[in-house]
């Protein structure tokens, strides 16, 4: 339902579109900040690590995210694969050396071919040996797990600084854009006379529709082909973490734009 915008409305709203795109920006660093905290709840709760969204899930889209090689040991047990304990003992002494041969890397992945190890296992494993691990090699590998021992590999990720600062900047930096987007949707529906947003309700409403958008966007679209890692994100609490995003942007773009044009 459209309804006709009185031109002063239209004016007002026009002066003043930068002070509320700023506002909406505000609204979105703060959706973010719910959004972050509701992921890390509820990870840390499940036993994948409280950081794990900043430490591992955000900074994969720009940067290599690797356990180090002293977890070795812990990822091939957690893959349920026993090695001699020699072989145990020679990795051991080389992990504590921090030099991991070519020489060694090939003689284990022959050690696990013996084994009849799969091979969509030993690749991996070589590549997170010789440095050469991306990504995609360690969802690989965590897929391999079962659900616990991939939850107690993720949490015993050590925490970097640098990667939870990236995770955090990169993380708020898309909330306040997708806040100031949020604004000039909903008002260039209002100038458009959508009756539906004229009103806090419809604003609030509005936003969590956007929440919601942005999360078939991200899950489908933007994350699969760019973050491996997503594959692990309990997708429930993602949902629920976007519509709480678009919830809050909402009430705070509804407080703005409709309270103090009143």
């Amino acid at each position: 339902m459209t309804t006709t915008v009185p031109r002063d409305e239209v004016a007002y709203e026009s002066s003043g579109m930068g002070r509320w795109a700023v506002r909406g920006a505000g609204a979105g660093l703060l959706g973010g900040v719910v959004l972050a905290m509701i992921m890390m709840i509820v990870m840390g709760v499940a036993g994948q690590g409280f950081w794990s969204p900043v430490n591992l899930g955000i900074p994969a889209v720009v940067t290599t995210v690797t356990p180090p090689l002293t977890m070795l040991p812990a990822l091939i047990r957690a893959m349920g694969i026993a090695l001699p304990a020699s072989t145990m003992s020679q990795l051991g002494s080389a992990i504590a050396s921090g030099h991991l041969s070519p020489a060694m890397a090939q003689q284990f992945g022959a050690q696990l071919a013996s084994m009849h190890a799969p091979a969509s296992a030993i690749a991996p494993m070589g590549q997170l040996m010789t440095g050469h691990a991306t990504n995609k090699t360690v969802s690989t590998l965590l897929s391999m797990m079962s659900p616990g021992a991939r939850d107690t590999v993720m949490a015993a990720m050590p925490v970097s600084g640098g990667r939870v600062l990236v995770g955090l900047m990169l993380h708020m930096m898309m909330s306040a854009v997708l806040g100031v987007a949020f604004f000039l949707v909903i008002a260039a529906l209002r100038r458009r006379g959508l009756g539906a947003v004229r009103g806090a309700g419809g604003v609030i409403g509005a936003g969590v529709v956007g929440g919601a958008v942005v999360y078939v966007v991200m899950r489908w679209i933007l994350l699969p082909p760019t973050n491996s890692m997503m594959a692990f994100v309990p997708q429930w609490a993602f949902f629920a973490a976007h519509l709480m995003f678009g919830l809050v942007v909402g009430v705070l773009l509804a407080r703005s734009t409709v309270a103090r044009r009143a």
